[in-house]
């Protein structure tokens, strides 16, 4: 039977309206729960900074809006009457709107841990789906709710579309192509965010109307930064610094006067001017996943009593208290520290296509000065083919949660592993390499989330919050490596051994935009009977590792890190540590530090009155102009043949 629906027309023109409206509805709902959800982000917003990301957030999701169900609307308001015309376009939308509103669910639980939207994620997600799902559907049960709600009402809008069928009015030709441009000139102007002649907007534009990262954040959605990365692979955002000026800024400030630089093609490969032996010395390198400095009672001041054994480390070690990671994701934190590399925007990320330019391999070149070397991780050994990269990278053996044994009858199944068995396994590799030196790289995991327990005795906290959870996996990590510093001991390698401990980002902690509290990190150099212990307070970060491990094993090959000698005490008051947040670059020095959008100064933090604004900015755009010019040029490292 047929039934009584509106006119062609008008029909099909408040459907589209219907559905923009109910796409921007939907959008703004996911923007109101990232607001409540992760409330502490944003509570140093003003009401009026709140409203303003509200607003201008329109914008962006507009633009998504418009890119993906616009052309849909465009074909839905052709003039073609069929019934299953119709609902065909009705039901492609409707799927659109179910996998943005999933997508949304998906940045939803992934903003708290680096406080920002789904990016260069995007392209490393697939190796992830199974951590993802079970974390969804034990930890994230409210942003679920909210997809769930969504879905539902799409569903039931698609069942009354798909109920009736429908009459079709004549055709006016002046109507419909009215209507048509109309379609049209949404997409076009929607993509386009603004009504200039300038480039459709963008992610830098949020800064446009945001004073700050929190703002940015809530002022953006998922779908848009995603779509960004997604569709070059990368965010091309690059400054105006001339690239010559660039280099020779890098080589001044990383090129230590007894260096040369054996080829003037590779500005910053660089090596000893004298030829030099290498040394009797091992490393055993703990990669240590999220540890804050605030949790560390010795590098805090609190008082939480979960770290005694790093506590004597820091006491009996050399102990960085201004060291900092590259970035917010732990594989930035191993090309820091094993490749000197950092976080390029612009260009893929390592791991997903920057592998392919040519890099100095730190554990190749020890492995052809005849040292063993390996890598393990607590973790599977797909998980961001950390792997595949430490083999690419020249180690001999690269391990995997699937290699190692469960050790003790723990209580709970750890997504990530368990640090204990890592660090057992790895001291395994490490007794079968003593007939040479050796070289090894561990990755822990019990400290990422979600969080497992362990053994009863490591409970301490029992108030079932995130920060109780950190703390008891926190507390079974530091025993851990006590277990190992004993094991190195009774087995004879730990005299000539230097344990570096460092974290590969930070997690929890004060809730601050400060750079220095999201990036500052634990870094200890433990050898009692090499290093005397000693504090060092002036600024290092993960890529000043490799040039430091290079020099104290006496290497004499050529070499490429952004990085310097972390114990070369020469012009330490102009040491920095260049980061990289999202889309957005930072310097931090020991009187202040800026954030840039390599377009402007988004914020500055000064800590003394000799802080340098300028000079800041320069050596930042430098650096990070530096860095990409080598790496897009494939003129970082010249492989030998």
């Amino acid at each position: 039977m047929w039934i009584k629906k509106p006119k062609r027309s008008d029909f099909r023109v408040k459907l589209s309206v219907g559905i923009v409206l109910f796409a921007l509805l939907m959008f703004s709902a996911f923007r109101l729960a990232l607001f409540l959800l992760h409330h502490a982000t944003f509570e140093a917003l003003t009401a009026g900074q709140v409203f303003s990301a509200f607003l201008n957030g329109v914008r962006f999701d507009l633009a998504v809006i418009a890119l993906f169900i616009g052309p849909v609307i465009l074909l839905f308001n052709l003039p073609v009457n069929s019934v299953r015309y119709v609902k065909y376009c009705v039901m492609f939308m409707a799927f659109e709107l179910m996998v943005m509103a999933g997508f949304l669910t998906a940045d939803l639980i992934y903003f708290p841990y680096v406080k920002r939207h789904i990016a260069e994620e995007i392209l490393q997600v697939s190796a992830d789906w199974g951590y993802i799902l079970g974390y969804m559907f034990t930890k994230a049960l409210l942003p679920l709710l909210l997809l769930f709600v969504l879905l539902a009402l799409a569903g039931i809008f698609v069942h009354k579309i798909f109920k009736y069928r429908y009459e079709f009015d004549p055709y006016y030709l002046k109507g419909e192509l009215i209507k048509l441009l109309v379609c049209v000139l949404f997409i076009v102007m929607g993509i386009r965010g603004h009504l200039g002649l300038g480039k459709p907007i963008g992610i830098a534009d949020v800064y446009q109307w945001a004073s700050s990262p929190a703002a940015a954040a809530l002022t953006l959605n998922g779908v848009f930064t995603a779509y960004q990365v997604g569709r070059k692979g990368s965010v091309d955002i690059q400054s105006d610094y001339p690239a010559d000026k660039a280099l020779a800024r890098a080589q001044q400030l990383l090129i230590a006067p007894e260096e040369i630089v054996p080829d003037e093609n590779y500005p910053l490969m660089r090596q000893p001017s004298a030829p030099r032996e290498p040394k009797d010395i091992n490393f055993y390198i703990v990669l240590l996943e999220g540890w804050h400095p605030y949790y560390v009672d010795s590098l805090s001041g609190n008082h939480f009593g979960v770290t005694p054994v790093f506590d004597e480390i820091v006491k009996n070690g050399v102990n960085f208290t201004n060291a900092y990671a590259v970035g917010l994701r732990s594989i930035f934190g191993f090309a820091g520290v094993l490749a000197g590399v950092p976080l390029v925007p612009g260009l893929p990320m390592f791991g997903y296509g920057l592998e392919l330019t040519s890099f100095f391999r730190f554990p190749g070149a020890l492995a052809d000065a005849g040292w063993n070397t390996f890598f393990a991780q607590t973790s599977n050994r797909d998980s961001y083919r950390l792997c595949a990269l430490a083999s690419y990278l020249g180690a001999q053996g690269s391990y995997g949660n699937e290699d190692m044994k469960e050790l003790l009858p723990y209580i709970d199944k750890a997504p990530f592993g368990y640090d204990y068995d890592g660090l057992m396994f790895g001291a395994d590799q490490a007794e079968k390499r003593t007939a040479r030196n050796f070289m090894g790289l561990v990755f822990t995991g019990i400290t990422h989330a979600p969080f497992a327990r362990t053994l009863a005795q490591f409970d301490k906290y029992k108030g079932g919050t995130w920060d109780d959870g950190f703390k008891n996996t926190l507390y079974f990590s530091d025993w851990s490596i006590g277990e190992l510093l004993k094991r190195a001991q009774e087995e004879g390698w730990f005299d000539n051994t230097v344990f570096v401990f460092v974290a590969d980002h930070t997690s929890g902690g004060p809730d601050s935009d400060s750079l220095y509290n999201k990036f500052r990190i634990p870094l200890v150099f433990y050898a009692p009977k090499i290093l005397k212990p000693r504090t060092v307070d002036y600024v290092v970060s993960q890529l000043d590792i490799v040039p430091t491990l290079y020099n104290m094993a006496g290497l004499d090959v050529p070499y490429t890190a952004l990085g310097r000698d972390m114990f070369d005490e020469r012009d330490v008051d102009k040491r920095v540590a260049l980061v990289s947040e999202g889309v957005n670059i930072g310097l931090i020095t020991k009187d202040g530090a800026i954030r840039h959008t390599r377009k402007e100064i988004l914020s500055e933090e000064k800590l003394s009155d000799n802080f340098d604004v300028q000079q800041a900015e320069d050596t930042l755009l430098a650096l990070d102009k530096a860095a990409y010019t080598l790496l897009k040029n494939n003129t970082w490292y010249k492989d030998e043949p």
